[in-house]
């Protein structure tokens, strides 16, 4: 005769298992949130068109002669002309909840060589001296890869970080010959792409409805018994962005320190020096939502 402990523990399991099983099914039965209308003109459009129209081998750009830079350079110059009207526009990612889309994919890796074809012309126009058109170039970088991931999933997310890395990195050597006008106005692209950024949290909400009606009741269970691999997967991911957006909010202070200290000639003391006449609020850490530390 079976313990009455025992019976009890199986009840409540029993009882756990249909209420998970209740949940999932009720769960699936609802619609995912209601995704905001497609823009149209929708400039993510152009974005993957222009990346489409990108020469090969742009990854080796960084290695490149001038010669063959600014071949590579002419080579690609429509794409480019082409991302510039894209980025004009409102963008964001035409989700498929159809099934896995190939062309997804490779949307995704066409705009990436549509960054690197940009970054050349930043690296040509370092080589000829002119940091105003190699700012432009990188900041038109970070512009794209905020543009690429809006309304998208946590793959564009991962893309847009990749994206927003290499126009940072430069942007971070290119700082220091920059004078104080293109300070401001590299600042100025920054907090404005900052304040269209998805919170993380928002990502993720779509991530999982979008694989609710996708991958449906299976998908549930899958995700229920992977619960805690698929659970650390989604923090790695949003920690990845968290440390991008912190390193592109310290860019930021620093272009708008150095615009403050070239025009008054000295340092800020206090970030708030730098509000509202080179930044237009402090920058918040993404982690704890608070003032940024002066760096």
């Amino acid at each position: 005769m079976a313990h009455p402990a025992a019976k009890l523990l199986t009840g409540f399991f029993v009882v756990a298992v249909l209420l998970v099983v209740a949940t999932l099914v009720l769960t699936q039965g609802q619609l995912p949130p209601p995704s905001p209308p497609i823009p149209e003109p929708n400039g993510y459009d152009d974005l993957v068109s222009a990346g489409g129209m990108v020469a090969d081998k742009t990854g080796d750009f960084f290695t490149m002669s001038e010669g063959d830079l600014r071949a590579l350079v002419m080579k690609n110059s429509e794409a480019v002309k082409l991302a510039k009207t894209g980025l004009t526009h409102e963008c964001q990612v035409p989700l498929d909840f159809s099934a896995p889309n190939p062309s997804y994919f490779t949307n995704l890796a066409v705009v990436k060589r549509l960054a690197q074809a940009i970054t050349a012309e930043g690296r040509l126009a370092e080589f000829e001296n002119r940091p105003a058109d190699a700012a432009e170039a990188y900041l038109t970088v970070i512009r794209l890869g905020h543009a690429i991931s809006r309304g998208g999933l946590l793959i564009d997310s991962l893309v847009s970080v990749a994206i927003d890395a290499i126009g940072v990195a430069n942007m971070e050597k290119l700082a220091p010959k920059l004078d104080a006008k293109q300070c401001r106005e590299a600042a100025a692209v920054i907090e404005s792409c900052e304040g269209q950024r998805e919170p993380a949290q928002a990502v993720l909400v779509r991530e999982r409805a979008w694989g609710r009606r996708v991958f449906g009741l299976k998908g549930q269970l899958a995700r229920l018994v992977n619960f805690k691999s698929m659970k650390q997967s989604e923090q790695k991911v949003v920690a990845r962005l968290s440390a991008q957006q912190n390193r592109e909010q310290v860019l930021l202070i620093q272009l708008a320190s150095r615009a403050y200290e070239l025009e008054k000639g000295e340092r800020p003391k206090i970030l708030g020096n730098l509000v509202p006449e080179y930044l237009k609020a402090i920058p918040q850490n993404p982690v704890t939502g608070t003032n940024m530390a002066y760096p």
